[in-house]
């Protein structure tokens, strides 16, 4: 227990010791994106609007003044997607951390577990993008600010530190398997249709809402809707709060111990 307070201690000082270059490695990152476009870090606004757009006018005119758990449709989509969309692109892109940054792993008082916390900055800097698009047109909608809507930094963090642990063993394992960035792909697809994005699981059975409840994506995207919409605290769902931190922490540390054995032969298949 102490060599792993020790070791985490070490970190966090690396991480603070490293923080200008984090950063600026965040930055490059990210315009990297959109630097070669004609419209430059424009896209960075432009390319999501556009796609939100597209999502309000096709499931507004589809399902118009529908409405799921007391909420217009298109409403109760967007609260959840703009959260799952946040998991599955960093997700997706996480697994090429290490190597796109191989020239890195030859300096011999740098962190490489950093990598990927700079790859997630990127896709978080889009994250606040798409969210705060998505947060002024429910406002142009007489959807409301609230306090509740302080809870998004909360889940914000949760997604986050889930995202941190699965990054960690991802792109250290795609140095060596380069096949898992099919199967993460697969996985996204998959956990697209497990997550209700565009279901809802009130009116179904105990034990099926039971085992759609074990994806930690329902805690998040759950989340999201209730601090936008519903205005119900994460406090009010203790049980669920403890499993999605007790498996957030199992990743965390899966990831760290698969980075730290792995991390000696990076060398070796860049």
């Amino acid at each position: 227990m102490r060599k792993i307070f020790t070791e985490a201690k070490d970190f966090f000082q690396q991480l603070y010791f490293n923080r200008n270059l984090i950063l600026e490695l965040t930055r490059r990152d990210f315009t990297s994106k959109y630097v070669k476009n004609f419209f430059g870090l424009s896209w960075a606004i432009l390319d999501p609007l556009a796609f939100i757009v597209v999502l309000y006018f096709v499931f507004g005119m589809r399902f118009g003044d529908k409405e799921t758990l007391g909420i217009p449709f298109i409403f109760y989509l967007i609260s959840g997607y703009v959260a799952y969309d946040f998991f599955s692109t960093a997700l997706g892109q996480v697994s090429d951390s290490i190597k796109s940054y191989s020239f890195m792993i030859t300096k011999v008082n740098f962190r490489l577990a950093i990598l990927p916390i700079v790859k997630l900055l990127s896709n978080l800097a889009m994250h606040f993008i798409i969210l705060g698009i998505v947060l002024v047109i429910f406002m142009l909608n007489s959807i409301y600010p609230t306090l509740y809507w302080l809870q998004l930094v909360y889940y914000i963090f949760a997604v986050y530190c889930l995202l941190l642990g699965l990054a960690w063993i991802t792109s250290s394992i795609s140095l060596f398997f380069p096949d898992i960035k099919n199967i993460i792909s697969i996985v996204i697809r998959l956990l697209f249709f497990l997550t209700p994005i565009f279901w809802s699981i009130q009116g179904m059975p105990d034990n099926y809402a039971f085992v759609l409840k074990l994806n930690p994506l329902f805690y998040i995207v759950n989340g999201y809707r209730e601090s936008i919409i519903y205005q119900v605290g994460f406090w009010e769902h203790p049980m669920l709060m403890l499993y999605y931190w007790g498996v957030t922490l199992i990743f965390l540390i899966a990831g760290v111990v698969v980075f730290k054995k792995l991390r000696p032969h990076f060398a070796d298949v860049i």
